[in-house]
């Protein structure tokens, strides 16, 4: 049995509200953590740069999948799968995330395949509408006006990222998450406001173009809606 499906075994045993459990004179017992993505790039290379950041190291096992990118619905299930197979050898992830675009041909129809997969097997989704750059604008700036599919985002994008990093923005860029982990309190604020206040009116992120769940498992790994460092 793997260490992070082990530690993943204990905090189930010790249920807690607020974080994993800390006994005396012991380190805290992780949570085991899995997100698959949509893309086989840009996601997989935030979330893996991410999950090195200390405090989410100290409270939680993470692992990274890279998705396929036929479907929200296909990716949905294939994040079944590795759970499912996780149990069937006596073992489980605490949490499963998947990472979803809105963007795409059929996409509602997909979509609400994939919220139904989800929902089956106690997934938890985070939507980006369109896309997943979205979240990464919000780095830089709270925007709230609809997005004409995801080059629209990156072309939106392009300028600040050039600003602070000398060069375009590269969905396949390994350093993506350390360029801009300085910004994420910004960013966690930007999101959390575009779709809770700009966009209240809309039943979803599936409604509300301009808008990004990932706030929520960001903040959920890093434990607080903290400041800029």
């Amino acid at each position: 049995m793997s260490s992070a499906v082990r530690r993943g075994r204990q905090s189930r045993d010790r249920r807690n509200v607020g974080g994993p459990a800390r006994v005396a004179n012991m380190r805290p017992i992780k949570r085991s953590v899995l997100i698959v993505g949509e893309g086989q790039e840009t996601e997989p290379n935030y979330f893996r740069g991410l999950r090195r950041e200390s405090v989410v190291s100290e409270w939680f096992t993470v692992t990274v999948k890279k998705g396929h990118g036929r479907s929200p619905e296909a990716v949905a299930k294939e994040a079944s799968k590795y759970k499912r197979q996780a149990e069937n050898r006596g073992e489980y992830y605490d949490e499963v995330w998947c990472a979803l675009d809105v963007e795409g041909p059929g996409a509602r129809e997909l979509l609400e395949r994939a919220i139904a997969e989800a929902g089956r097997n106690g997934i938890s989704l985070c939507l980006s509408n369109p896309c997943f750059e979205v979240w990464l604008l919000a780095h830089f700036v709270r925007e709230s006006r609809a997005h004409n599919g995801c080059d629209s985002v990156i072309q939106r994008l392009n300028p600040h990222w050039q600003r602070l990093c000398g060069q375009d923005y590269r969905k396949n860029d390994g350093q993506l998450y350390a360029r801009i982990s300085h910004l994420t309190g910004t960013a966690i604020e930007n999101a959390k406001c575009v779709r809770e206040t700009d966009h209240r009116d809309k039943t979803g992120t599936i409604e509300a173009n301009s808008s990004t769940d990932v706030y929520r498992l960001v903040n959920r790994l890093l434990g607080s809606c903290s400041p800029d460092r």
